[in-house]
Formats: structure tokens, C-alpha cells, sequence
């Protein structure tokens, strides 16, 4: 039986591949060594996002996270403590693939996170994207908060305007 923890974590896997799978893109679950670097899952790319895409095959890696804690929204950013290891990972410039953090927001009550019926699959609330590319060095010991940004919510449209972005080579830092 899966823990909670888990669950959250599963549900979180299964929002990034089905909007992925939406907008056209590959999404596969990493393996233990991945997930040990912070690697979650693996969006590919094959073919032209754009007319101006200056590649046509790549991958983006992405961290998965899931919370039933609701964060307040402040000047339009959600606040979300992120381990130092994973804040580390995610803002480091000396990697080949873009690196994304996705943190999928739960209702606080389980049974709402996934309801089905013959005419829907429903799950409830919805996830952010957040790219730490070089963002700042930390003093901190234990945890980073970092400001995910409401507008970057991850839908089909917003996943593949942030793929065609990267297909444009474009480096998205952190600026908030």
C-alpha cells in the first residue's frame, strides 16, 4: 500500500504526463539514479514547436512536487520551501538540459484530489512550473522558499509555449 506521501507523489507524475501528452510532447518517469540527482521525470521534444526553433530534439528535465499545504498568494507568487539539495540542483547553469520544477497543489482533503465517473476524470487543483536557473547562491542550511509565479501554471497552452521558448535555446532564470 502506498503511503500518502506516495500518492501525492504519483498523482503529481500522472498531471505533468497527461498535460504533456496533451500538448504533444514525450513524458517518462525517471529511474532511482535520476530521481537521487532531482530528476523526477524527462519531457522530449522531437520536432519543430515553432517556425523559429533552433532545435528540434532535446529534453527538459523536470522535479516533481506535490502539496496539501495551501500556500497564500502573494504578490501574484505562491511561497513553497524547497529542500537545499533540490534548490542547488535546480539552479545550477552548468547543465545541458533545462531543468524545471513542477509543483503540483492538492486539496487538503484526499478524497477531492481525484474523482471519476463515466463522463470525467477530475482531479482537483493544479500544478506550477518554476525554472531556477541561476538563482542565487543560499546561506540557508535546510530549505530555500522559492516564488512560483501564478501565471505559470502548467497547462497544455503554457507547456508548449515554455517548450517552444526552450526550442528557441532561450535560458528562463529565476527573477522573482
Amino acid at each position: 500500500m502506498l503511503t500518502m506521501q506516495n500518492i501525492e507523489a504519483e498523482l503529481s507524475y500522472a498531471y505533468l504526463h497527461a498535460v504533456a501528452s496533451r500538448a504533444g510532447l514525450i513524458c517518462e518517469r525517471t529511474g532511482r539514479g535520476s530521481d537521487d540527482a532531482g530528476v523526477d521525470a524527462v519531457l522530449r521534444v522531437r520536432g519543430q514547436l515553432a517556425e523559429d526553433s533552433q532545435l528540434t530534439s532535446f529534453t527538459v528535465d523536470v522535479q516533481l512536487k506535490a502539496t496539501i499545504v495551501q500556500p497564500v498568494e502573494s504578490g501574484g507568487c505562491y511561497a513553497f520551501p524547497l529542500k537545499m539539495k533540490n534548490y542547488d540542483e535546480l539552479r545550477s547553469i552548468r547543465t545541458t538540459s533545462p531543468q524545471l520544477l513542477v509543483v503540483l497543489l492538492l486539496p487538503a482533503n484526499a478524497e477531492e484530489w481525484l474523482m471519476h465517473s463515466r463522463e470525467s476524470l477530475v482531479t482537483r487543483r493544479c500544478a506550477y512550473w518554476l525554472s531556477l536557473w541561476g538563482a542565487p547562491a543560499s546561506a540557508n542550511e535546510a530549505s530555500q522558499t522559492v516564488y512560483v509565479p501564478t501565471v505559470n501554471l502548467l497547462s497544455v497552452e503554457n507547456l508548449r509555449g515554455l517548450m517552444s521558448r526552450f526550442s528557441r535555446r532561450e535560458k528562463i532564470s529565476y527573477d522573482v
